[in-house]
Parts: structure tokens; C-alpha cells; sequence
């Protein structure tokens, strides 16, 4: 927005801020009050403006009201006294015409979530590529983020979001694939990077590597294939998704095709190997842990070694699941650091969500497996405390179909 005289900016996207002749306005301590959620909601309808019922449904709990209409009234006294008391012009704010409540025409506001549909409605009706592309991009600027974060749980903030979030994923998409399709991969890249630094919990990681396998750079896919995979299994407490997991097959499949030097290759593998500490069980990815599943089990006849697969589970002392977050958390660190120290170098285990691990037994019998269970169940007492539990459940590769672990 430009920083023009006698024009009141309002950012709403992201977070909600004033702006009056290029200064910062503070309407007030709390930024929920009633009064600035009627001046929003008035700004967000723009021209078409808002009925005094719906206006009142938005602001009220109507049933718990007795005099509703002295309480709106009152709402909008008070926030001209507000906006004066801020420094604004003394003006009106909204106006009432033609039954609707609209914007106060005697001062221009420039609302950026107003703009964003704007641009994006105009992007939908256009028909010309280049321009579509122009208008989605404006449009993709303006936004940083969900509509009035500190008021998400207001049912007019719920339903208006969800519409300008569902703008701004097709904007996403369509700018994405644009730049795929006239192959600027850079662009490509930096599109689908907005949409994964504000919602990195939707999969748009997925379509950064994309970009980056179109650019030739294998090196960072495989970095921000890592980095995502982790945020899932640390921050989340979930495996990684099947759109992930296709995303890694993918990768995997263009870097077996892709020319290279074997020294380069063996310093990345020696770089990451030096990572684990090579006394402990190998700690690897979930992908990593398929990969390791289907090469011991075609590897199982001919070398004549048994192997297990064993899934540990976290529960509270009754045996039920830990709904605290934070406990959970810990635990399952504190499980993560038991199996490291616990089971062999030849082993390897991956953390499978917040509350499981997966781990893989080479040359054990069924009877360790009980004495690797109770082995680790004290180490894991011993690190967290005596009322921490573990369940177990154990299986033999030898009796699992060939694709069992990706079902």
C-alpha cells in the first residue's frame, strides 16, 4: 500500500495494524474490543457494506443480550471517540446507507485483505495468461498470513478466512504451475516458498522440491527434504505425509539419473554418517526406514540372519494414550535417547509419530526381542521416571508381505 496523505491503511492479513499517513495508529490496548471488531468487519464487506442484523450477529451473543440495540449504538459512540483519541480525523467511520452499513466516504481506507480478493477475483476472470499471472501475483504479496490472527476463534473471522484462504491456495497452485510450465523454476520455487514459510504444516515443501529436482538441485531438495521430514516427526509428532513420501520417490528416482562425481557422492554420505554417533543404534528418517525394511528383508535367505521389526509405543501408567502435549514430548525424546543407547550400532529405528518408534532387529530371535523390550523399558524409567510405560508389539520380516510397512 502506498504511504498517500488522509488515507488510513488497515493490514489484516498476518496481523492487524493501523496506519495513518505513513505512522502506526494505536486504537486502543486491547486489539479484540468490540469497537475494532466492528470497524474490521465493516471494512472487510467494503462497497457492499453489512446489514445492521448480520452486522449485530457478528458482534453479539444475541441471546444473551437485553437491550441490543442500545449496546450497538453505544459500540459505534464509542469508537468515534476512539479514533479521535488515536489522532484520526474527526469523521464518522461507517455510515449507514441504503439499509447497509458501509465505509465512512469522506476518508479513504485501503484494507489489504479487501485488495487481495480483489486482485484474486480479477485474476479469475481474466483470460489472458500473463495478465492472470500479474494479478495472482499482487495478490500473493499482499498476503502474510491468516485474516486477524488474535481473532480466530470469532465465527465471521472463522468463515471470512476460510474464503481467503482457499484465494490464496489457488493463487499458490496456479502461479506455481505457470512458472513450471514457461520452466522459470526460480519462480516456480519462490512462489510455492511463500505459501511454506506461513503454512509450513500443508505439505508445500513438497512442491519446493519439486522445483528444485526442475533446477537440477539435488543437493537442497535432499536438505529441505530432511529439514521437513523433521519438523513433521519433532514439531508435529506425525510421520511424514504420502504427498512427502511420493515427493522422496520422486527425488530418489531423479538423483539415480543424475551425473556426478563419486567423491562428491561420498563425502555427502560420509558427512551425514559422521552425524550419528556410531556406538548407538542408527537413528534414520522414516523414508530411510523403508529403504533399510526392504533390504534386509531381500536380504534375509541368503545371509541366513533373522530380523524383527518391533514398534514401541508410549502410554501412561493405566496403559491408555498421554493426551498432555508436553509430557508426550518429552517421553518421547526421552524413548528416542533409550533406544539409541540401548539396542546395537547394526540396529536402526526411526520415530514414527510423537507417540511410536520403529525399530529394526538384525540377527535376534524372538525370545531377545522380550529381553531388548525390558532391556529398554528400564533405560527409558531411568531417563524419564518410574511412572513411564512402553507397550510392544514385534514381527518377523520373514512373515510380512513384501509392501507391508506402506500400508
Amino acid at each position: 500500500m502506498d504511504k498517500r496523505k488522509n488515507v488510513i491503511e488497515v493490514s489484516m492479513l498476518g496481523k492487524f495494524v493501523v496506519r495513518y499517513e505513513g505512522k502506526e495508529i494505536v486504537l486502543g490496548r486491547n486489539t479484540t474490543a468490540k469497537f475494532i471488531q466492528l470497524l474490521q468487519i465493516v471494512w472487510l464487506c467494503g462497497e457492499e457494506g453489512i446489514s445492521k442484523e448480520n452486522l449485530i450477529k457478528s458482534l453479539y451473543d444475541v441471546d444473551s443480550q437485553a437491550n441490543i440495540n442500545n449496546s450497538f449504538n453505544n459500540l459505534i459512540y464509542q469508537m468515534r471517540r476512539q479514533m479521535i483519541r488515536a489522532g484520526l480525523p474527526d469523521n464518522d467511520y461507517i455510515q449507514k446507507r441504503g439499509g447497509v452499513f458501509i465505509t465512512d466516504p469522506a476518508i479513504s481506507v485501503d484494507v489489504d485483505a479487501l485488495e487481495f480478493k480483489s486482485l484474486c477475483k480479477l485474476a479469475d476472470a481474466e483470460v489472458d495468461l500473463t495478465k492472470k499471472y500479474e494479478y495472482y501475483s499482487k495478490a500473493l504479496k499482499l498476503y502474510n498470513g491468516a485474516l486477524l490472527p488474535d481473532l480466530n476463534t470469532e465465527i465471521w473471522v472463522i468463515t471470512e478466512n476460510t474464503r481467503i484462504e482457499e484465494m490464496f491456495e489457488k493463487a499458490v497452485v496456479w502461479c506455481g504451475q505457470y512458472a513450471k510450465n514457461i520452466k522459470d523454476y526460480e519462480e516456480m520455487y519462490r512462489v510455492y516458498s511463500i505459501a511454506a514459510d506461513i503454512y509450513p504444516d500443508r505439505d508445500w515443501q513438497a512442491e519446493q522440491i519439486d522445483a528444485l529436482l526442475c533446477m537440477g538441485d539435488f543437493k537442497n531438495a535432499n536438505a529441505l527434504y530432511d529439514k521437513t521430514v523433521r519438523f513433521y516427526s519433532e514439531e508435529m509428532g506425525i510421520p511424514p505425509s504420502d504427498k512427502m513420501l511420493e515427493c522422496y520417490d520422486r527425488m530418489s528416482a531423479k538423483i539415480i539419473f543424475e551425473p556426478g562425481k563419486i567423491s562428491d557422492i561420498q563425502s555427502d554420505i560420509v558427512e551425514k554418517d559422521s552425524i550419528q554417533n556410531k556406538d548407538r543404534a542408527y537413528n534414520c528418517s522414516y523414508p530411510g526406514f523403508i529403504d533399510a525394511y526392504h533390504v534386509l528383508s531381500r536380504n534375509m535367505e541368503r545371509s541366513g540372519y533373522s530380523v524383527f521389526m518391533m514398534l514401541c509405543t508410549l502410554v501412561d501408567y493405566e496403559g491408555k494414550a498421554i493426551q498432555n502435549a508436553e509430557k508426550l514430548k518429552f517421553r518421547s525424546q526421552a524413548l528416542n535417547d533409550a533406544i539409541a543407547v540401548t539396542l546395537r550400532q547394526g540396529d536402526t529405528y526411526t520415530k514414527y509419530s510423537e507417540s511410536q518408534y520403529l525399530i529394526l532387529l538384525v540377527g535376534t530371535s524372538q525370545e531377545d526381542c522380550e529381553i531388548i523390550y525390558k532391556r529398554l523399558a528400564a533405560k527409558l524409567k531411568e531417563l524419564a521416571g518410574s511412572r513411564v510405560e512402553i507397550k510392544y508389539n514385534v514381527v518377523s520380516l520373514a512373515e510380512l508381505p513384501p509392501m507391508a510397512v506402506n500400508t
